[in-house]
């Protein structure tokens, strides 16, 4: 018989018995994609793409928090993320492998090549399922809303997709 790997069988073998810190470490990199949702006619609001990584802590089975860097490409040049995520899993509501989760994600972003800009500062709500791939890897797909601040000035939105493998 086929044993069938779960992320919930994991957590409740690794959080049976107050595990150490190195068993509540994770690392999830992720490809981020995303489609501007407002005015689309000035540089760093159309689109954008980009790799990230984040060395995250698991509190409990629900809640995880992590510090992140990343690489972004914009229609007007390259940003560079730095970032805080908190996440919260959610065990109940779905029974079995897959497990929903809630994210946010705020962090600062500092300008590496392109056309001079005062956007410096981020926030990334959003929600996505994690799908076991095998006992100490996942599969996270999120779908959130990226919204970037021009000081004093404006705001820019993205409609944002991630997909990312997430290692423990």
């Amino acid at each position: 018989m086929a044993q069938r790997f779960s992320f919930n069988k994991w957590d409740r073998v690794i959080f049976r018995n107050n595990p150490p810190l190195k068993n509540r470490l994770f690392s999830l990199t992720e490809y981020n994609l995303g489609y501007g949702a407002q005015y689309l006619d000035q540089p760093y609001e159309i689109r954008r793409a980009g790799f990230s990584t984040l060395l995250g802590y698991r509190y409990n089975r629900m809640i995880a928090v992590g510090f992140g860097v990343g690489i972004e490409a914009y229609n007007g040049g390259t940003l560079a993320p730095v970032y805080l995520e908190g996440r919260i899993h959610f065990d109940n509501i779905i029974r079995g492998s897959v497990k929903p989760f809630l994210t946010f994600a705020s962090g600062f972003l500092y300008q590496v090549s392109g056309v001079e800009t005062n956007i410096h500062v981020f926030g990334n709500p959003g929600f996505g399922l994690l799908i076991p791939a095998t006992y100490r890897t996942t599969l996270s797909v999120g779908l959130g809303l990226f919204t970037q601040w021009e000081l004093n000035v404006e705001r820019y939105s993205f409609i944002n997709a991630k997909i990312g493998l997430m290692f423990y």
